[in-house]
């Protein structure tokens, strides 16, 4: 082998290693420790590992945000001068009769947050909203059963319902729900490969794709990600896996009537029926590429080291990459 062969194999090496000992200190895990969790082969070697950045989900936050304004809006003394306040309290104070008030804000917001088709708009955020939403008439039941004559006494000890102790409770749960599902993402470069896992409870599984299996590498940028500084880079191998594309649709449906036989007012509370459902059922879409989490750096720090080594990585392993070294080692 010839000098120059030699150090320019030591080079890479040592470049290598340096990679390895910045994955390290950035996820304070062991050599032997990464290599177990993303499950390397022995001939493998850690380039770069990352996580999402804190900000990765913010409309998170912001929905966690919602929820306590909700809870909060109704503890609020609306009892001022002006005519709006009065108008606001006698509605909130209306509506705290079974909290049905309550129960119909958040189901508001919960409709414009699933309409929204955004990041927050998946099934288990609107799964969460409607728990929240429907927690104060699940504590009031009784109290209501025992209004109406059904039950004697109530059996739900708790009588009065604390909008802004539940409030900070919700809150601050869904913050820490999401902060852990944010760090149970981690992805890594390594020699042969990218690798992108999700480990929550018990370890998961991820996917692995070789380098000359990815057709193109490119970013998307929002414009909080450009605030924040990260971004989210998508290795594109031809299968649209992790990529959703929607069109705008609208989703809504009511029984057929039969003009025959029905009255002039049936016909009307149909009608009114129809409307009604189709504005529940509503859905906008939109025709974007969704990057998944799961399957793409997904808003990232230092994304453009990242982007870089991605780039030369897949540059080294197609097959221009390949046909050039190929020339080199013939030319010398």
């Amino acid at each position: 082998m010839a000098d120059e062969d030699v150090s320019e194999t030591e080079s890479d090496t040592t470049d290598l290693e340096s990679h390895a000992g910045e994955s390290t200190a950035n996820t304070g895990l062991s050599t032997s420790g990464l290599r177990e969790k993303f499950r390397l082969t022995a001939d493998e070697n850690i380039m770069h590992d990352i996580k999402p950045s804190i900000f990765a989900f913010t409309p998170m936050y912001g929905v966690a945000l919602l929820i306590l304004f909700a809870h909060w809006m109704f503890e609020i003394d609306w009892s001022a001068e002006s005519t709006m306040s009065k108008i606001i309290d006698g509605i909130i104070n209306f509506g705290k009769f079974g909290n049905f008030g309550f129960v119909i804000v958040m189901l508001i917001i919960t409709w414009f947050n699933r309409m929204l088709n955004g990041s927050t708009s998946g099934k288990w955020t609107t799964i969460y909203l409607l728990i929240v939403t429907f927690t104060p008439m699940i504590l009031s039941i009784d109290n209501i059963l025992e209004t109406l004559g059904i039950i004697e006494t109530d059996f739900i000890p708790i009588d009065d319902f604390y909008y802004i102790g539940f409030g900070f409770f919700w809150s601050i749960l869904f913050v820490v729900l999401t902060l852990f599902y944010q760090r149970s993402f981690h992805y890594a470069i390594t020699n042969h490969r990218v690798i992108f896992t999700q480990h929550l409870v018990i370890p998961g599984d991820g996917r692995r794709i070789l380098f000359d299996n990815i057709n193109e590498v490119r970013t998307q940028r929002t414009f909080m990600g450009a605030i924040l500084g990260y971004n989210t880079i998508i290795c594109d191998t031809g299968s649209q896996l992790g990529i959703g594309e929607d069109a705008m649709a609208v989703t809504a449906g009511a029984a057929a009537s039969n003009s025959d036989s029905a009255s002039p007012e049936a016909e009307v509370a149909k009608g009114i029926f129809r409307r009604l459902f189709g504005f529940i059922t509503y859905q906008r879409t939109r025709k974007i590429d969704l990057p998944d989490p799961r399957f793409s750096f997904y808003c990232v720090t230092n994304w453009k080291s990242v982007e870089k080594l991605l780039n030369e990585m897949h540059q080294k392993h197609s097959q221009s990459g390949m046909l050039s070294e190929i020339k080199e080692q013939l030319t010398e």
